[in-house]
């Protein structure tokens, strides 16, 4: 059987069994001292019984004959028909025949000793094997949430024999595998993200010289409408391309974890209302509201210019998508765990077929209205947010506007 390949399994059926052997040599033991005690008590209630005889002048052979001759059936029913109405009989209780209550009480207590230290002996055996190996059980769960803490070098104990080992050694296995792939995955992290570094880096370059020459053509006021135009739209391309340039940078930092957030406690309605003003000028521009309402007491731990570029991503993806005469609503809330900051509009909402989509890098709806953009805004607020401990969600109706909920655990201001 496939139980017994198990060391301890196979350790502890040994020793109960050995348990076993020993209480079934001392039961026989005990079956000779009864049968010993009771010859004794038998012997003495005969001479007893010969002694009583013998003073009432039966004869001494007749009283040796009663007891050492074979007994018929005949015997024992005439013995039962003078004895019975005397009330001596296999009904009779114990307590009336001194030498059967002696014996019962005896042994009585002796066999509940014995069955007392035969499960207390069991017990312990089984308790001491069930300690060890919860002790291994409860070490494999320390060591695997060390591993889950970071300290992938760590493995489990299984040098020894058995099905726990085994396991043990297939949970080691796929340790050795994911830390593999932890390395692989971190390595492709960190080329990914130095090649955006050496990409953005020689982008910079002819990126500074374009802007320069076209700031030269717009100085120059050729007169030419064609000339005037391409070199504004130039502008605004130029812009877009360097920051998408920086956009991609923050991502891939926030990819590889290479940046360490200088978290602070900040009260949330001023830190909201610094994040509203650069789309103040804006709004007004496009007949637009932006509206505020959070409580003076909310505040919040967090790193103030990382999510300054979240909330502002999610509030510019809300004038994006909203008409003239439009409203953008920014709502904290607080629960006895969350810190909530919800941003609202009444734009022109998510298609059904895009809003799983929205977080995606480099997304493009092909029902949005927006050209302008990359993709990359939404992602990178997910991203902060989430670096944050927190989660981002979206509830959306179509033609009628879209909700973004920041939610963040209170635990993260302890």
């Amino acid at each position: 059987m496939k139980i017994f390949v198990d060391k301890e399994i196979k350790s502890l059926f040994v020793i109960v069994i050995a348990v076993l052997l020993m209480f079934m040599i001392l039961g026989q033991i005990l079956v000779k001292l009864i049968v010993d005690d009771y010859k004794q008590s038998m012997i003495g209630h005969d001479y007893g019984v010969a002694g009583y005889l013998h003073r009432h002048g039966l004869d001494n052979f007749q009283i040796t004959r009663a007891f050492t001759a074979e007994k018929t059936n005949a015997d024992i029913e005439a013995g039962q028909e003078l004895l019975q109405p005397a009330g001596y009989g296999i009904g009779t209780p114990n307590s009336l025949i001194p030498e059967a209550e002696r014996f019962y009480q005896k042994y009585a207590v002796l066999f509940l000793m014995l069955s007392v230290v035969l499960s207390i002996a069991i017990l312990a055996v089984v308790l001491l094997f069930a300690v060890r190996q919860n002790k291994r059980l409860e070490k494999a769960t320390t060591d695997i949430s060390i591993f889950m803490d970071g300290n992938v070098d760590i493995r489990l104990d299984d040098h020894e024999e058995g099905n726990i080992s085994s396991l043990f050694t297939s949970v080691n296995m796929m340790a050795t595998s994911l830390t593999s792939h932890i390395v692989k995955e971190k390595q492709s992290k960190e080329f990914l993200r130095d090649m955006i570094a050496d990409i953005s880096h020689q982008l910079k370059t002819p990126l500074a010289a374009l802007q320069m020459y076209n700031e030269i053509i717009q100085g120059e006021k050729t007169g030419n409408n064609v000339v005037d135009n391409f070199t504004s739209k130039s502008e605004h391309e130029l812009k877009r391309i360097e920051n998408l340039i920086h956009n991609l940078l923050k991502l891939a930092r926030l990819d590889t974890s290479s940046i360490e957030l200088e978290k602070s406690i900040y009260n949330l309605r001023e830190f909201i209302e610094e994040s509203i003003k650069g789309f103040r000028t804006r709004a007004d521009l496009e007949g637009k509201i932006i509206t505020l309402d959070c409580d003076d007491h909310i505040a919040l731990n967090f790193d103030e210019e990382w999510l300054l570029e979240a909330v502002g991503n999610i509030i510019k993806n809300a004038l994006d998508h909203t008409d003239s005469g439009g409203r953008i609503e920014i709502r904290c809330d607080e629960t006895p765990v969350l810190t909530i900051i919800t941003i609202k509009d009444n734009g022109v909402g998510i298609h059904p077929e895009d809003i799983h989509y929205i977080f995606k890098r480099f997304y493009r709806s092909r029902f949005s209205k927006d050209k302008q953009g990359v993709g990359v805004g939404l992602t990178l607020s997910k991203a902060i947010v989430e670096k944050h401990g927190g989660s981002i969600m979206v509830e959306s109706d179509l033609g009628k506007g879209t909700s973004f909920h920041l939610s963040f655990s209170k635990l993260s201001n302890l």
